[in-house]
């Protein structure tokens, strides 16, 4: 762990071809049995205390 600043702050980056493919990836991990209990665990253990989702646009395609 750092000795100074946050350190409870992740951040992570996960690209989609469209708005429709993430809702289908959203839609699959609902229905995942590993997913919900990973989910479940996390709640239990309080890994996750917020979460928050931003919308970016890739600054150039290569």
């Amino acid at each position: 762990m750092p000795h100074e600043g946050t350190n409870n702050i992740a951040f992570g980056l996960i690209s989609f071809d469209s708005l429709a493919a993430y809702e289908a990836y959203r839609a699959r991990l609902r229905e995942d049995a590993e997913g919900r209990a990973n989910f479940a665990l996390a709640e239990e253990q309080r890994f996750i205390l917020a979460e928050e989702r931003t919308f970016l646009r890739p600054v150039s395609q290569e």
